[in-house]
């Protein structure tokens, strides 16, 4: 077909994690910036592929969110795994209380957790089909039903384009002593997002399906917190207990990396 383009005022998501939030917000998004991703048996490639512009999505974004976490994960814990591992013992042993370990400090400020930007684009933008899901001809196709595809503009997309991020429920150690925490129930839902993307991408499950479930059962298509984009909202961000402090939000990658781990196995996909 033609060439595509989404108009000036459409909404679209991406996926990150939180280290990338202040680099996002100072730089943009560059115009060849890689997506995250997983290999095709559902392993982390440990790593971000190149692609032919800035993806987008709509669950696609959740899936985006969710490889980089698990990828960000796993590197953390490789490189720090005598540490990492004391660390997990601790939380298994002593449920509910906050290790202290000041050399978590270090290790935490590496920790990236996910987040999915929201923007609005401010011009008309070329949008390139996800050749995952359709060929390269059926960009209406790739963005009407898969709500995925990658966006052409040349100098990249500007910060000011993105408008808010939405992000998880973050959990304090008095959340983790009950196993039905109304709190730790929420991030296990705003890990089923997650999972949902992951569907998409390996069974090829609808998006719209998917989300339509998802809306039904629990009211809302997007992770349960919200912030805007801007210096004030993002130094707020990193601000909360969950961010600044470094037991805190390893203990919050913790319980994400296993709510997503479980979910997925119910799927059949291998995060390993």
């Amino acid at each position: 077909m033609n060439e595509f383009k989404l108009a000036a005022g459409s909404v679209v998501k991406l996926g990150a994690i939180t280290t990338q939030l202040y680099p996002i917000l100072r730089n943009g998004l560059a115009a060849n910036t890689p997506a995250h991703q997983f290999d095709a048996t559902g392993a982390n490639d440990a790593g971000r592929s190149n692609t032919p512009g800035v993806q987008i999505g709509e669950l696609m974004a959740y899936f985006s969110a969710c490889a980089g976490f698990c990828s960000n994960t796993s590197a953390v814990h490789h490189q720090h795994e005598e540490v990492m591992g004391r660390f997990v013992t601790t939380l298994q042993d002593k449920r509910g209380e906050k290790p202290v370990m000041p050399e978590l400090e270090e290790i935490a400020h590496q920790a990236g957790l996910p987040v999915v930007l929201e923007m609005i684009l401010e011009e008309d933008c070329v949008l390139l089909a996800d050749t995952q899901f359709v060929s390269e001809s059926e960009i209406d196709k790739s963005w009407k039903f898969w709500r995925s595809g990658f966006l052409q503009r040349e100098g990249g997309i500007p910060s000011t384009w993105i408008k808010q991020f939405y992000f998880p429920r973050l959990l304090d150690y008095r959340d983790v002593t009950a196993a039905k925490n109304p709190r730790s129930l929420e991030q296990t839902t705003d890990a089923a997002l997650m999972v949902g993307g992951l569907m998409q991408k390996w069974h090829k499950d609808a998006p719209g399906d998917l989300l339509a479930a998802f809306r039904k059962q629990y009211g809302r298509i997007n992770f349960s917190q919200r912030s805007n984009f801007d210096e004030t909202s993002l130094e707020r961000f990193f601000n909360l207990n969950a961010m600044i402090d470094p037991a805190t939000r390893l203990l919050n990658q913790m319980t994400m990396w296993q709510d997503i781990d479980a979910l997925a196995k119910k799927q059949g996909i291998s995060l390993n």
